[in-house]
């Protein structure tokens, strides 16, 4: 209830926001809708604009409908819905250059966010877009308008200085200029600052009793009784009840077209308040009574009117109900015709469902065919995989085995035979030069003998059934297989900073030993790099390239070894890509992608 007296007591600063735009450049319709709902009318706004399609009109229209439509929506109070209406009718504006109404929108979504409380930033910045724009306009009559609306959106405790100094500049602008009607809203504004947010009742009254003159010269029943309502509130705090009274008296014997009870009960709930001041208590209790009587007679006639609303609906619902009675008449009259052609269309249609249903049992019986073929594929490619992992383990202890049998016993043998040969040599004292030099080329022959048997039990073994992992083992055999000035391999890692499952060392090791054999046998590259790829432990990648001959992948076919087909099908089975990359005279890239 004190919002809405606060409201009423100094006019409704939406009113003092209403930038009317001009009616020529829009359709007639809408225009006319404006002229002949003012604020009170927005219900019937609402209906007028429903009866108008949107979609069809062109934007500028369509910026017009959205801006008249938010209007009224933000007079019932439907303030969120209005805010994204006023929202997409600035958009419009923009969008066709009419930077005046995006700006009269800006201070009508200030006036929203304001009521809403809410988002005070944003407001702002809209006052202060619009402030430059109309400080910046050169049409003076619109440059006035925007600055009493500025200012009226500044009648607050924070910004109450300033909104007087807009409305100062706005009344000087429009001294020279016949508009009486701006002056008249400058000096409300004004009353309002002085009396409600400077506490200065004098002030507020100077500017009253201007407005009171020019209310009476154009004979405006409501804004004289409205205007000593608001005198009546300043005497009030004066603390001169009296005349504060006496105004309100003078008020209620008014008579008003429209809004009189509104106006009856706001009159009385006044006097209530300031018999009360005045101790009078008997005429403040019934002053109150009064005030009650007419909210009730004023909720009664809200009442009707929206009795009388439903009522006009539900006439317009049974006319529309005979219209609708006729139509169904006429399509009583079609309803054969179109049952027969439903029957053919029925006939039809079973017909190619029926054909259909033949093709798709067909098609599934083929599907079902391939499936099992793809299965029978699937098995015959599993046992494949199996078998390449027998040879690849078969491999592996064979190689094991050769390795252990090397260096436990014919390393052995060697080196004892080594020691022996030495000792002979020192037993036979009276060598001669070529006797001597025959010891020296045997000894150095079983030398090279055992290093070589203990390179191939280490080449075979190299690192992974130890502790060192792949890494290492790869840079071991890089080093063993290098060949000065004749064959260089480099290894170059990223990542692996953690051990891999053995069982995934040890085959990436020996893919990676065969292929590095493959090009010592048949590339004559001088340079190979072996690239070893960690990433996030999810994946290792394996890049292997030589500079040497290269070769057809389509036509190579290798029979020695673990093969390039068989490692392709192993790392498949790992989850993998295999990928050759190779042209004659230009080397090749062996590529070995794998999840971890």
């Amino acid at each position: 209830m004190q919002r809405k007296i606060k409201k009423m007591q100094f006019g409704i600063l939406i009113w003092l926001l209403q930038v009317s735009v001009a009616y020529c450049q829009y359709d007639t319709r809408l225009s006319t809708l404006e002229k002949k709902y003012d604020m009170r009318g927005s219900d019937k706004m609402i209906q007028g604009l429903s009866t108008i399609s949107y979609p069809k009109l062109n934007k500028a229209d369509k910026a017009y409908y959205l801006y008249l439509k938010a209007n009224a929506l933000l007079y019932l109070e439907k303030k969120d819905i209005a805010y994204k209406e006023f929202i997409t009718s600035k958009k419009i504006y923009l969008q066709i250059d009419s930077i005046e109404k995006a700006m009269d929108i800006n201070l009508k979504m200030s006036y929203l966010l304001i009521s809403l409380k809410k988002n005070t930033l944003e407001y702002e910045n809209y006052i202060a877009a619009a402030l430059t724009y109309y400080n910046s306009s050169t049409n003076i009559h619109n440059k006035i308008k925007g600055l009493i609306s500025i200012a009226s959106l500044k009648i607050n405790e924070t910004h109450a200085k300033e909104s007087i100094l807009l409305f100062k500049q706005a009344m000087k602008l429009s001294e020279p200029l016949d508009n009486d009607d701006q002056k008249s809203s400058i000096n409300n504004n004004l009353a309002v600052l002085y009396n409600e947010r400077m506490l200065m009742p004098d002030s507020a009254l100077y500017y009253l009793k201007k407005d009171y003159a020019y209310s009476i010269k154009i004979k405006d029943n409501y804004a004289i009784c409205v205007n000593l309502i608001n005198q009546a509130s300043s005497y009030s705090k004066k603390k001169d009840i009296k005349t504060a009274i006496h105004l309100l008296n003078q008020a209620d014997s008014i008579p008003l077209k429209q809004d009189r009870l509104e106006m009856k009960f706001y009159i009385n709930y006044y006097k209530n308040l300031y018999y009360k001041e005045s101790n009078d208590y008997k005429k403040a209790i019934l002053y109150l009574e009064k005030s009650n009587l007419y909210r009730d007679s004023l909720e009664g006639e809200k009442q009707n009117l929206a009795i009388n609303e439903l009522h006009t609906k539900y006439k317009t619902q049974e006319k529309e109900l005979e219209n609708l009675q006729l139509k169904t008449n006429i399509k009583n009259n079609r309803l054969l015709l179109y049952s027969i052609i439903l029957v053919l269309i029925v006939l039809v249609t079973i017909s190619i469902l029926g054909y259909k249903n033949i093709t798709k049992k067909k098609r599934i019986a083929e599907q079902d065919r391939l499936i099992k073929i793809q299965e029978l594929e699937k098995v015959l490619k599993n046992q494949e995989l199996n078998n390449i992992d027998l040879m690849l383990e078969s491999q592996e202890k064979e190689r094991q085995n050769i390795a252990n049998e090397l260096h436990d016993n014919l390393g052995s043998m060697l080196a004892t035979l080594k020691l022996n040969f030495q000792n002979l040599k020192r037993q036979k004292e009276d060598l001669d030069l070529q006797e001597n030099k025959l010891y020296d080329k045997t000894d150095a022959l079983l030398e090279e003998a055992y290093q070589k048997v203990r390179n191939i039990a280490h080449l075979k073994n190299l690192g992974v059934i130890g502790n060192e992992g792949l890494l290492v083992a790869v840079y071991n055999m890089a080093e063993k297989m290098s060949v000065l000035e004749k064959l260089k391999i480099n290894v170059i890692p990223f990542g692996l900073n953690e051990r891999l499952d053995n069982t995934i060392e040890v085959t990436l090791f020996r893919m990676i030993q065969e292929l590095c054999t493959n090009i010592i046998k048949h590339s004559q590259a001088t340079e190979v790099n072996i690239y070893l790829t960690q990433g996030d432990n999810t994946e290792i990648n394996i890049i292997i390239e030589d500079n040497g001959k290269g070769f057809d992948p389509k036509t190579i076919v290798l029979k020695s070894g673990i093969g390039l087909k068989n490692m392709e099908k192993k790392v498949e089975q790992m989850g993998g890509t295999f990928t050759i990359d190779s042209i004659p005279t230009k080397g090749t890239s062996i590529i070995i992608d794998l999840p971890l």
